[in-house]
């Protein structure tokens, strides 16, 4: 996960999902194989090693042109970017995804496409668990990874159901769940673009990655008005790639993909950018304005009703993918 400064001027701001844990997030253990051994023995155990397979091949590389038919989507462009990111300074290491889960959860869904999740073990002392989701498209094609996002510090993932009959995927707009999962989605992303002073702070449980997004946005837009400029983020989830699983209390878990972008404008003056984010610079050169394009992935618990607390993040990545002029 992360975060570049957008100028020169800007005081640099990391988001601290994978930096510091004061308190390691809670992960349900995983149900037993016995629950359901075909599950367990025919799906998990065959996917998730052909996955870091795969996976380790392109790492040995550096070639995301290697992830094909089991890394795909988000996580190969992502992957991508980390290799090229690494090149330009070494210290910039690919995010370890450890192959130990504590817990993989299964969809019960008998249309596509389907989803599957795995919590894998803390990767380092001072690193949080990473949620890694799967996604199948059709019965012809195999379970491909997408996406993975650190835990937040401190957070607390849901019961699901077991594998003897998966957790069932909703629908965005579900008509069981009030409010639906589409309501608190744009809700959330209605907050980020608010800021910390929005009315509904108060409607989500803290998070490292919203807390993040504030501080960065305080400090740059203070930059900007310094350099007589601009500093503006906007969001927008990807609908058409968000998921949705029941949990076992009544609520939801909401795997949600981020467009995010921040524009950074000065007057009389040229932006800089620092040597990781040249590698990913397209679109000419930058002159009085920089946009930095982030892919993000939220994981978003949504309470069920007996529950009593509100949503909150408990997952969150939040990654450069481009730099451009405009």
């Amino acid at each position: 996960m992360r975060r570049a400064p957008l100028a020169a001027a800007a005081v640099a701001v990391v988001l601290g999902l994978s930096a510091c844990t004061p308190d390691v997030p809670q992960v349900p253990p995983a149900p037993s194989p016995s629950q359901a051994a075909a599950v367990v023995d025919s799906q998990v155990e065959r996917i998730l090693p052909a996955t870091f397979t795969e996976l380790a091949a392109a790492d040995a590389a550096k070639d995301a042109t290697l992830l094909t038919e089991r890394v795909g989507g988000d996580a190969k462009t992502i992957r991508g970017v980390e290799y090229k990111q690494e090149k330009v300074d070494a210290k910039l290491v690919p995010d370890v995804l450890p192959q130990d889960m504590q817990a993989v959860y299964v969809s019960g869904a008998d249309i596509w496409p389907r989803t599957l999740v795995g919590v894998t073990a803390q990767p380092a002392e001072d690193v949080t668990p990473v949620v890694m989701v799967w996604v199948q498209d059709s019965v012809d094609h195999d379970y491909q990874l997408r996406t993975w996002s650190h835990m937040i510090p401190g957070a607390t993932l849901p019961a699901m159901a077991g594998p003897a009959t998966g957790a069932e995927q909703l629908l965005l707009d579900d008509p069981d769940m009030n409010p639906t999962p589409r309501a608190v989605l744009d809700d959330y992303i209605t907050l980020l673009g608010e800021g910390s002073t929005s009315k509904l702070n108060d409607q989500f449980a803290p998070d490292t990655y919203r807390e993040g997004i504030f501080t960065a946005s305080t400090v740059l837009t203070k930059a900007a008005k310094k350099a007589k400029g601009t500093y503006k983020d906007t969001f927008a989830y990807d609908e058409a790639n968000t998921y949705v699983m029941q949990t076992a209390d009544g609520g939801a878990l909401v795997f949600a993909p981020l467009d995010m972008t921040s524009t950074f404008t000065v007057k009389g003056a040229k932006v800089s950018i620092p040597a990781a984010d040249k590698a990913l610079q397209t679109g000419g050169k930058l002159t009085t304005k920089v946009v930095h394009t982030y892919r993000d992935m939220l994981v978003l618990y949504i309470p069920g009703p007996a529950v009593g607390t509100n949503p909150g993040v408990v997952a969150a990545e939040h990654t450069l993918v481009k730099v451009s002029p405009k």
